[in-house]
């Protein structure tokens, strides 16, 4: 389904782009234009967007004394917002009319876990691949290699794709009471200023890897999950299917987000408070401690993530009521 929302969007980015391009050249194009000049038109629509998707997949090169691509994540946000249009208006293509009508939130919230899973799959692949295959990315040994390490291909990758995507994420959920809670937007916001810092200072691109790259690997079974949550109809078609991934996301989320994401958070403290010791950092040492308090911020919100997480497998394998409906019977009573 995925697959094809974003074919439909690149038919229509193909379409856009080639308007434009016939629009700024129709100046200084003569009125009787030729068979060679509407072949030209084309090949030079399909050069330019085989550019704009290659370089949304594959990033230019790093530039000597570039710390940011602010034009790969403006693609990146751009491309957010066009696949999340087209996933709301081509939802009635792909998904029953009857589900449609019964879904919490109607397409919107279909159409933003169907975006969310794009990012998310490609930060959680440079993540994983960086982390655990990358011999290089492992010898770091000591607290200054760790925390002021230099920025690798992959680490900007995962730092500037998501930058884009908690922008477009906390932009989205404004418009959404089931996204826009204070501490969503909160978390948003702030796993954005640590990827500005990782890139640009740059300030734990070590730890950054698994933080905002392998710890999203639980995100992908819970996007599936949250999309036959809000599309019961699905959640009833294919109980296997929201099985496993309810099963997977769990497994993920306490391996990644509870146990190993402490081991993490301990290592991070340990090496934060071994630099604060120096008497030169080169960062300032406000990052450094600001950098800890958020930590024990994004802590809290997993350890609360965990204890809903929880209630939910105690609800699928003992049983019990759903909070609405416990709500429901306190009214009628």
């Amino acid at each position: 389904m995925i697959l094809a929302l974003f074919v439909y969007c690149r038919h229509f980015l193909n379409n856009w782009f080639y308007l434009v391009f016939i629009l700024e050249s129709a100046g200084n194009t003569p009125s009787n234009t030729s068979t060679t000049q509407t072949y030209t038109h084309a090949h030079t629509r399909t050069h330019i967007m085989n550019s704009f998707f290659g370089s949304l997949f594959s990033p230019a090169p790093q530039q000597p004394g570039e710390k940011i691509d602010f034009v790969y994540i403006s693609e990146w946000f751009l491309f957010l917002s066009f696949f999340f249009v087209f996933a709301s208006g081509f939802m009635h293509k792909f998904v029953d009319a009857k589900a449609i009508a019964k879904a919490n939130g109607g397409s919107f919230l279909g159409a933003f876990q169907m975006t969310c899973f794009i990012p998310l799959a490609y930060v959680s692949y440079y993540g994983i691949n960086t982390w655990y295959f990358s011999e290089h990315f492992q010898s770091s040994r000591t607290a200054e290699e760790r925390l002021f390490g230099p920025v690798s291909e992959n680490v900007r990758k995962i730092g500037e794709v998501q930058i884009a995507f908690q922008a477009w994420d906390f932009v989205i959920s404004l418009f959404n009471s089931e996204l826009n809670s204070v501490e969503m937007l909160l978390h948003h916001a702030m796993t954005g200023l640590l990827c500005y810092w990782m890139l640009t200072l740059p300030y734990m691109a070590w730890y950054g890897v698994y933080f905002m790259g392998v710890c999203e690997t639980s995100s992908l079974p819970l996007s599936v999950v949250d999309f036959m949550r809000f599309f019961p109809d699905y959640k009833e078609k294919y109980p296997l299917v929201n099985m496993i991934n309810s099963l997977s996301f769990g497994a993920f989320f306490v391996w990644f987000r509870i146990i190993k994401w402490i081991q993490f958070s301990a290592g991070a403290w340990r090496d934060s408070l071994h630099v604060l010791k120096m008497k030169k950092l080169p960062v300032p040492r406000s990052v450094v401690v600001g950098v800890l308090f958020l930590n024990v911020f994004f802590t809290a919100l997993q350890v609360v993530w965990c204890g809903l997480l929880l209630k939910e497998a105690k609800k699928m394998f003992l049983g019990g009521e759903d909070e609405k409906k416990k709500d429901e019977k306190k009214k009628k009573k």
